[in-house]
């Protein structure tokens, strides 16, 4: 009985966080839970290669705990951050859709749990669920336009809007809605985030700055900051 309702919670969990994802989340429940089934949790300690660019594609990593940075690396070796992902997200969802080899490098930042699912039993419920079609559409077209706003953003604005521009999608993705704001988690360092924006350590340090004193993000305990009007900083991203 102990045996079966631990894989009845491990199912719920894994379930719930498919649940989060936009791919998934317009699936019905028995889509869900099939697909939850077919997901296998693996755990990675610190600094562990998960893929690099170039790589086939066997499947999509989705986080449950930890962290995984997103990066390419140029050919005389100098490393562009894309993304630090946390809990809840996906990792290189797009060779799962196009049949291409994974555009990125992924590497775990810290000791963290994946749940795995197999590129052959995601294109099985591809082919099962019509539906699955659709979310992936709306989830991919949503994910362009936020490229094309970071692409304007790293082109032509200064160090603060790029800055501003990523704590807008740490907001619309994970972040908490209170009376006072959308409090995020800013479990990144300033050397992380300097790496994601293509900047300095201490642009992004001066950028932050000016980004409390003119009362767009506000510090809170434990590494969380508030966003109290991200029409504002999402203004301030674009250059208004």
């Amino acid at each position: 009985m102990i045996r079966e309702k631990s894989i009845d919670e491990s199912s719920a969990r894994t379930t719930e966080l498919l649940r989060q994802m936009a791919i998934f989340s317009e699936l019905e429940d028995s889509a869900i839970h099939q697909l939850a089934a077919r997901c296998v949790a693996r755990d990675f300690g610190a600094g562990r290669v998960l893929f690099t660019a170039g790589d086939t594609c066997r499947g999509l990593y989705v986080i449950q705990s930890g962290r995984v940075r997103i990066y390419r690396t140029s050919p005389d070796g100098k490393e562009q951050v894309l993304h630090i992902e946390g809990p809840g997200r996906p990792v290189a969802e797009l060779p799962l859709f196009d049949g291409g080899p994974y555009p990125a490098s992924a590497i775990t930042v810290e000791p963290s749990r994946l749940m795995f699912l197999a590129r052959d039993d995601f294109e099985t419920m591809y082919r099962e669920h019509p539906d699955i079609a659709q979310a992936i559409i709306h989830a991919l077209g949503k994910r362009l336009r936020h490229l094309v706003h970071v692409t304007e953003t790293l082109a032509f604005h200064d160090v603060a809007a790029r800055l501003a521009m990523l704590l807008v999608g740490y907001a619309e993705r994970s972040g908490t809605h209170t009376q006072f704001g959308i409090e995020i988690k800013l479990d990144r360092t300033q050397e992380e985030l300097s790496m994601e924006i293509g900047s300095a350590r201490e642009s992004v340090s001066r950028a932050m700055r000016q980004l409390k004193r003119t009362g767009l993000v506000e510090s809170l305990p434990r590494g969380r900051m508030r966003i109290p009007d991200v029409a504002k900083l999402r203004a301030r991203a674009q250059g208004r």
